[in-house]
């Protein structure tokens, strides 16, 4: 993905100009685009299966975090905005996931297709490693054990803005339906051994 084509810079540039100013905002991203593509090449031989996570989110993530400190932003001040920014991002989807489920039954269906789509777009193949506990049609329940926001961020110096990441599971999954239970207590980037996954439906609606 070249940086001139980054979804999260692009969306995250008034944001910026909010934030910071026009000024201020355009030489960040301009920096931001840079970086993003050093990034890019440093990890050219990446697995394609890691590009949705990575190229999408955690390079253009890694490079505004790096731009903004070179631009004089901050350390805390620049986590602060970026995980501010993908917390908001998530709202739209969780959203979207809360009026695809007021389709009568469907969220029975839930479970099983979280476990499907967990296997399948975050899987070891992208970088990933689950310890999976249960997944049926009443339950999906892992322990994510390895995860690459995690891993790639701690490599490039910027652990701190992992928890934005965190942070927008919660806001995209939390709530989708009132017989669905979301529960994560923990996450790698919130300093936990594990982030512990877990869908249900309610009892009382099985």
């Amino acid at each position: 993905m070249a940086a001139s084509k980054s979804r999260y810079l692009k969306r995250l540039h008034p944001v910026l100009v909010q934030e910071l100013g026009a000024q201020r905002a355009g030489s960040i991203i301009a920096r931001a685009q840079t970086i993003l593509k050093q990034l890019c090449a440093e990890n050219a031989d990446e697995p394609m299966a890691m590009h949705m996570h990575t190229r999408a989110r955690i390079y253009p993530a890694i490079a505004a975090f790096q731009a903004m400190l070179q631009e004089g932003v901050e350390r805390n001040a620049a986590a602060d905005i970026l995980n501010a920014y993908y917390v908001k991002q998530s709202e739209a989807a969780g959203a979207a996931i809360r009026a695809i489920l007021r389709i009568p039954g469907l969220y029975r269906r839930v479970p099983r297709f979280f476990a499907r789509m967990t296997r399948k777009s975050f899987g070891e193949a992208a970088g990933f490693k689950a310890k999976w506990i249960r997944a049926d049609q009443d339950e999906m329940r892992f322990d994510m054990m390895v995860c690459p926001y995690q891993d790639i961020c701690v490599r490039y110096g910027c652990p701190e803005i992992v928890q934005g990441f965190c942070r927008a599971d919660d806001v995209s999954y939390g709530n989708m339906h009132p017989k669905l239970r979301w529960d994560r207590t923990k996450t790698l980037g919130l300093e936990g051994d594990c982030c512990d996954f877990q869908i249900t439906i309610r009892k009382q609606h099985r």
